[in-house]
């Protein structure tokens, strides 16, 4: 999963690890106000969005945001970790954004375009986006619909290095016809669209550059100087700190800010030394903890608040098609019923009830979630009927054999985790009561995840099982590049990541028609059809949801936390500071 980035997906899906890019629902009390609607002409991609109101006539306050971790770039034209996502949020304006309830709204927009309300016509084949009239980049020039053509053609060009083409490339050219109507017409119907409008780049201040030279650039690369965003970059300390301060020329059709009088992106070097600062109030808004760093955020003082919130992340296990003993669904059916999912919850995860568990591969907050679809049940005794009707019987060894052959598989995960060892091994006793042997092997994240061509653990399918975590984007696009046959990791394709080798005609069909059309409902049922199928042939057992933590002081104001860990500033224009 952390090969190669090619696509937008790819990139949401591992950055932490990325993943993907929506959040909860605001689901506010009477104190707050509306900030967006939905329009008339509505969609099941818009929702609403109400944040608390501003109290102050001026921007206000200093507020630290630290992490674990410093950002590459300041450009998202080549963001490649989960910092560069939540500094890409405070610097730059985007078309739409995704809320923690994979709900879109517009930005720069008038509207989000949709089939609904005219925005994408001829069968999904031309978008129009509707810019506000009133935008201007960060030294006061007007960003026009020129400024959006020209981001797409330096993203384009192989030149520029960007990180993710793939999506982009789906948009055979773009029209401006006006200064603030940009057109996309594309290469066919494709269903992620919303996931590919072109960001805007400043062509007067960009424009006598060459593309190969942009990322030598400090004024472009990790420090632009010209930006969209509700903050602009005031100070920037290599390796250290940004210091930002609020760009009063943003405007945008949902956000309402910028708020905060400075903002500092500050990053320590441990879990620890984070939790610390916290403490000592020197941290504002924290993130970048795992579930093993819990311990660390006991007993907080009371102006601190613990956010614990679930991600479209999941823990699962992936079964390895191409191993002859996975070839009968009867012995992944006995696998998934052998498994006390809730039970681990309890014993590895400490947690007090099964609210967590994931029952398919598009959990909450998807769009896409199937309710038809029920959770397995732990029933022992039916995986020990299945296994028998398999003709797999328990020896006086007390595991399982065939013949000759003795039950025996290896269960491969990352190394240096306390919670997925924990989670290993509550399944390693779940199987070995039913007669299953199960070793552990655990490996460095490069190893695990390398490419094919570098010996990864999962691209070379150097495994029976393996435990780890995939981490969804607000579109199941994503999916394909992990259930399509063609996706199957080789040595003239290395950076693929369909690492459980899953080749199912009826996946693939679905995968494309989900692809292929922009009508929400055709898309739904096509999904659907995937997910059913996912299920009822076991090709992976999806685990519990991971969660998204974070301190925030009891004095910010409209931070919710997202359901990808990276974009948790998806909304930081909103955000201000109680006296």
């Amino acid at each position: 999963m952390l090969g190669a980035l090619t696509s937008l997906a790819d990139l949401r899906k591992h950055v932490p690890l990325l993943c993907v890019l929506g959040c909860l629902l605001l689901l506010c009390n009477a104190c707050l106000s509306s900030a967006s609607s939905p329009p008339a002409h509505s969609s099941p991609w818009i929702g609403p969005y109400s944040v608390q109101p501003f109290s102050g006539s001026q921007p206000s306050g200093n507020l630290v945001f630290a992490d674990l971790q410093f950002p590459i770039t300041a450009n998202p034209l080549f963001a490649s970790s989960s910092p560069d996502l939540a500094l890409d949020s405070m610097l730059w304006g985007q078309p739409v954004v995704f809320d923690q309830q994979f709900h879109v709204h517009a930005d720069q927009l008038l509207e989000v375009p949709l089939p609904e309300n005219g925005g994408v016509t001829d069968g999904g084949k031309t978008i129009t986006m509707h810019l506000r009239p009133d935008l201007h980049w960060s030294d006061g020039q007007p960003i026009q619909a020129s400024d959006f053509k020209f981001w797409w053609q330096l993203n384009q060009n192989q030149q520029t290095g960007a990180t993710v083409i793939t999506g982009y490339d789906q948009i055979a050219s773009i029209d401006t016809p006006d200064a603030f109507t940009v057109v996309l017409h594309m290469k066919r119907p494709f269903g992620p669209y919303l996931f590919y409008l072109p960001y805007a780049a400043p062509e007067h201040a960009w424009g006598h550059l060459q593309p190969i030279d942009l990322q030598n650039i400090v004024s472009v690369f990790q420090a632009p100087q010209v930006t969209s965003g509700p903050y602009l970059i005031s100070r920037f300390e290599p390796g250290k700190s940004y210091v930002l301060a609020p760009n009063l020329k943003y405007r945008s059709t949902t956000f309402h800010g910028p708020y905060l009088s400075q903002v500092t992106y500050q990053v320590y070097g441990s879990p620890r030394a984070l939790a610390e600062a916290a403490r000592a109030d020197t941290v504002t808004v924290g993130q970048g903890y795992q579930e093993s760093d819990l311990p660390l955020l006991q007993k907080l003082p009371q102006r601190v608040r613990l956010v614990q919130e679930p991600t479209a992340s999941y823990a699962h296990l992936d079964i390895n098609q191409s191993r002859a003993v996975w070839q009968d669904v009867r012995l992944r059916q006995a696998l998934q019923a052998a498994i006390d999912v809730c039970g681990l919850l309890r014993s590895a995860l400490g947690q007090p009830d099964c609210g967590r568990r994931v029952n398919q591969v598009e959990p909450r907050p998807s769009l896409f979630y199937d309710d038809a679809i029920q959770n397995a049940t732990f029933d022992p005794a039916y995986a020990r009927q299945l296994l028998a009707q398999a003709g797999w019987h328990l020896q006086s060894d007390g595991l399982l054999h065939k013949g000759s052959q003795v039950f025996h598989v290896r269960l491969a995960t990352t190394a240096h985790d306390s919670v997925r060892l924990a989670v290993s091994k509550a399944i390693q006793h779940d199987l070995r009561a039913v007669g299953i042997q199960v070793d552990i092997a655990t490996y460095d994240l490069d190893t695990f995840f390398g490419i094919y061509t570098k010996g990864g653990t999962l691209a070379t399918g150097a495994f029976d099982l393996a435990l780890f975590t995939y981490f969804n984007s607000p579109d199941p696009e994503d999916q394909l590049g992990v259930f399509h046959s063609t996706q199957i990791p080789s040595a003239s394709q290395p950076g693929l990541s369909n690492y459980g080798r899953v080749h199912d005609p009826l996946i693939d069909q679905a995968l494309e028609q989900g692809t292929s059309t922009v009508d929400f409902s055709a898309r739904l049922q096509a999904y659907q059809r995937f997910l059913k199928q996912v299920s009822a042939q076991v090709y992976t057992i999806p685990l519990y949801s991971e969660s998204n933590i974070l301190t925030v002081d009891q004095r910010v104001r409209n931070v919710f936390a997202n359901a990808n860990p990276s974009l948790n500033t998806w909304n930081i224009a909103d955000w201000w500071l109680t006296a």
